[in-house]
């Protein structure tokens, strides 16, 4: 869970830096830079967004898991204790 958070944070942190970088040194026009940043920008955002949305439902079917997992550990004790009352 930790290192998916660091990998997406060090890819935004690395395309921000990446961004600053290029426009220091780009000989582009301030249009073409800004058109420039803009694309990039929704193309980033697009990936985090789908990075978060695979990491949500990452988490949800691991939850789900082990619902399911302690769901039928409780049904099997249940079982367990219903048959030594029984005697």
């Amino acid at each position: 869970m930790n290192s998916t958070l660091k990998v997406v944070g060090g890819v935004l942190l690395g395309a921000a830096i990446g961004a600053g970088i290029g426009l220091l040194v780009a000989p582009s026009s301030g249009k073409r830079n800004r058109d420039f940043i803009t694309k990039k920008s929704k193309k980033y955002s697009r990936q985090a967004l789908d990075a978060a949305a695979e990491y949500i439902d990452d988490l949800k079917k691991d939850y789900n898991k082990k619902v399911e997992a302690y769901a039928k550990n409780g049904k099997s004790s249940l079982e367990t204790i219903k048959e030594a009352i029984k005697i």
